[in-house]
């Protein structure tokens, strides 16, 4: 059997350290609740607040990092967040197979005729607050502020 080398490099040594790391979600809420309710109670834009709560899941965990998409999924039905969203509406698009926003699941809309029949109006999410009808409507601006228990805005 040949000698190991001193020098070569065992499996263990070859691998990178971590450029990140994934907070658990209970982590993020709290830590988005304490951004909100802190210093400045509104972000008009979903990066402006995703540099604020890395900012603060970094004084924990210094790998710690989150995405937009996440980060809006994890905000939806957080008691103290309010997550509100401007839409456009896009004649020619065609419908999602998921919610935009939250990455839920849509339901139809449905209403009936004079006659009796079922018509499906459109779509909305079953985790918020999302639908559409005839024009998609897309998702262009979401914007980030500190709301009261029941989900209006809070009082200062």
């Amino acid at each position: 059997m040949p000698a190991k080398d001193a020098a070569a490099a065992t499996p263990a040594e070859d691998r990178e350290e971590p450029r990140f790391h994934r907070p658990a979600e209970e982590l993020v809420q709290r830590t988005a609740r304490r951004v909100v309710k802190g210093g400045r109670a509104s972000f008009h834009s979903q990066a402006a607040f995703r540099l604020a709560v890395i900012a603060a899941l970094r004084r924990e965990d210094p790998l710690a990092s989150i995405g937009g998409p996440r980060l809006r999924r994890l905000l939806v039905g957080v008691p103290g967040v309010r997550l509100s969203v401007r839409y456009r509406e896009r004649p020619g698009a065609a419908a999602p197979a998921e919610c935009p926003v939250c990455q839920g699941t849509l339901v139809p809309i449905h209403n009936r005729t004079l006659t009796g029949e079922k018509v499906a109006l459109g779509q909305r999410c079953t985790r918020c607050d999302y639908w559409t009808h005839g024009a998609t409507r897309v998702p262009v601006r979401y914007s980030i502020s500190a709301a009261g228990i029941d989900g209006r805005p809070a009082r200062r």
